[in-house]
């Protein structure tokens, strides 16, 4: 569906500035204070009529305006009711300020309702609308996460230029520690290159002459020569931030809740409102059908009640608040609802189903007798080295205990291993092969492609242990749970087929994709919505934003990677994939929490309409009664909101 179909279901007041909004929201809370002032001090009717009037023409123009485009379209939004309560509230008011004989109605007047209703419709679309023009402003902040220049090689000659200025036959050199500013294939040198920002691959990926690299890639090991094949808008990491940039991101702004009500509560207020008229009519109180219009005038005034307007704020602050608690950030409310109608959920595997972090799974010594070498040989080498076989290797030393030897001096190469001295010993930790081209004779094995890190001391092999990325607690639980809710379950990742299948078999998962780079991410859910379905991406790396994107809602799983939270619906801040169930039973009790406060707000209002209404005629009405009758409605929307501070 295209962003213009989506914009076209969005109600008129979301396509509104937030400075429009901004500055009459001040100004009206100014008309509202001077009003209950002057009718606090019993002031002149006429002074507060006029302050009303100010406050409409001034303050309320954005909403008509609204309601009239949305009414165009034959949309019954929140400015559509809004802006019929606010007329006949003025209209109440008119007629009880100057008219010799006021129209119908107990109440003083209903300028303070109306005052209230302006405030809080230009507060409500202040919120909505700042919503929409933050995630712009991130987009703009993309480019960013590009690289931005790079060593162009004419003959023997360097130059930096520009990343962008790079095109196909370019020669350029990119040295240790840089990273890649183009894509295209190594016409010079072997190195190992870290691609975990495109593929989501924790290990860097080894690349000799014809290798294709990424760029925004780091190179990890030696200086290289690379032959431009695309540049950088055409790139793998380009077309993300374009995709981004291009993107309206469909479900950054939801539907309104309240916008869902609006028609059911206009009707009803109508009908309660024409139903007043002529039971009064015909008791023959007021003898004059115009003169009844007074009730008319006067239900339809309050017809929006104040309190509606916080039916779904207070429920979404406390629902926050609560998820906080368990560690669930919940950034746009309307993704539960998409959640809990979507019709598959895709996960990403590394640093989503899985920890993203590798761990020693098992130790394999050369003999019994060398285990205990082997290790205190692996975590004194690799004990300053920064990477993830060494950070595995660290914790599995702190958490077993393991003596480390202080060193003289080591060398890193990234992507092979580590080469240390303590004492008179030489340690050697990394890649069997590596090993074996510094001449340890390591016996041949069918590792294949798992991730193991062998050592050696003085040229002596001791052995090898083998790291795996381990998958999160519930996972298989939270897979059976989606299934039995209707839930198709898809596996994506970049990673190998044996790394994807192993995980997709733990957690219990039929389909999975491997080897997937960002673009077919979003390709596969660009044609899984093509066909009328809704899905939702459940990701942790940067390669999954164009994904997320696409999808109906994102989810995705906190950690040290994460450069893109202001583009995704909801942030996990726990380790176990149950969170993803407790996604379900927060949503079922918000939509049942916004639903009990429209039902609670109506029966106040109901309350203060009988009070206006049917009390007995001798007894007077204040100018604070019906202002009284809304804060107790807002009251009982509050403490009926407030249980969602403890949702589980």
């Amino acid at each position: 569906m295209s962003a213009r179909t989506y914009a076209a279901d969005e109600a008129a007041a979301l396509s509104v500035p937030v400075k429009a909004y901004s500055y009459r929201f001040f100004l009206s809370v100014c008309f509202l204070v001077m009003v209950v002032y002057l009718l606090a001090l019993g002031s002149s009717a006429t002074g507060v009529f006029i302050l009303v009037l100010l406050d409409l023409l001034f303050c309320a123009d954005v909403m008509f305006k609204s309601a009239w485009r949305d009414l165009e379209r034959f949309r019954v939004s929140l400015s559509v009711l809004a802006c019929v309560c606010v007329l006949s509230s003025f209209c109440y008011g008119l007629s009880k300020t100057f008219f010799l004989s006021p129209l119908a109605g107990r109440a003083p007047d209903l300028y303070i309702a109306l005052c209230a209703v302006i405030v809080l419709y230009l507060w409500t679309g202040s919120r909505a609308s700042r919503s929409k023009e933050r995630t712009r402003v991130f987009i703009k902040k993309l480019d960013d996460f590009l690289p931005k220049s790079g060593r162009l090689m004419q003959g023997q000659r360097e130059m930096m230029v520009f990343a962008r200025e790079l095109k196909a036959g370019d020669i350029i050199r990119v040295k240790a520690g840089e990273r890649v500013p183009c894509e295209g294939e190594i016409a010079k040198g072997d190195t190992a290159i870290d691609e975990s920002l495109i593929t989501g691959n924790m290990l860097p990926a080894a690349k000799t002459v014809g290798s294709r690299v990424y760029a925004g890639t780091l190179n990890k090991r030696a200086e290289i020569m690379v032959r431009v094949k695309k540049g950088l808008g055409e790139s793998v990491i380009g077309g993300i931030i374009n995709a981004i940039k291009n993107s309206e991101r469909r479900r950054c702004v939801r539907k309104d809740p309240l916008d869902g009500y609006a028609l059911w509560l206009l009707l009803l207020g109508a009908v309660l409102a024409v139903a007043g008229y002529v039971y009064f009519y015909w008791q023959g109180d007021y003898r004059r059908p115009l003169h009844t219009v007074g009730i008319f005038l006067l239900m339809m005034g309050l017809s929006c009640p104040v309190s509606f307007f916080f039916c779904a704020v207070f429920p979404a602050w406390c629902v926050r608040l609560g998820a906080r608690r368990r560690k669930i950030v919940l950034q746009e409310l309307g993704a539960l609802d998409v959640l809990s109608q979507a019709d598959a959920v895709f996960f990403d595997k590394t640093g989503t189903l899985t920890y993203g972090e590798l761990r020693i799974a098992s130790v394999h010594a050369a003999n019994e007798k060398l285990q205990s070498e082997l290790l205190e040989c692996l975590a004194s080498a690799e004990q300053l080295v920064d990477g993830p076989f060494a950070s595995a290797v660290n914790i599995y030393a702190q958490e077993h205990k393991i003596a480390v030897r202080k060193l003289l001096c080591f060398d890193v190469l990234p992507g092979l291993g580590v080469k240390a001295v303590s004492g008179k010993s030489v340690l050697l930790a990394g890649r069997p092969e590596w090993l074996r081209e510094q001449g340890v004779s390591v016996p041949e094995g069918s590792l294949g492609e798992q991730a193991v890190i062998c050592g050696a001391k003085n040229g002596r092999y001791l052995g090898y242990v083998l790291l795996d990325d381990k998958l999160r607690p519930g996972a298989e639980d939270m897979v059976q749970s989606l299934r039995k809710m209707g839930k198709e379950v898809v596996l994506m990742s970049g990673d190998t087929e044996a790394s994807v299948s192993l995980i997709a078999r733990e957690a219990g998962i039929d389909r999975f994709n491997f080897g997937v780079l960002p673009q077919t991410k979003a390709e596969i859910l660009s044609n899984f919505s093509a066909l009328g379905k809704k899905a939702v991406m459940v990701g942790d790396g940067f390669n999954d934003i164009t994904a997320l994107l696409r999808s109906d809602a994102g989810v995705v799983f906190s950690s040290g990677k994460n450069v893109y939270n202001n583009w995704v619906d909801v942030i996990i801040k726990r380790s176990d994939l149950g969170s993803i169930t407790d996604l379900f039973s927060i949503n079922q009790k918000l939509s049942a929490c916004v639903r009990g406060n429209v039902l609670l707000c109506l029966l106040c209002n109901m309350v203060l309409l009988g009070w206006l209404l049917f009390a007995q005629p001798g007894v007077a009405c204040a100018w604070y009664q019906v202002p009284a009758g809304i804060l107790a409605g807002l009251l009982v929307v509050f403490f009926n909101s407030a249980r969602l501070l403890n949702v589980k």
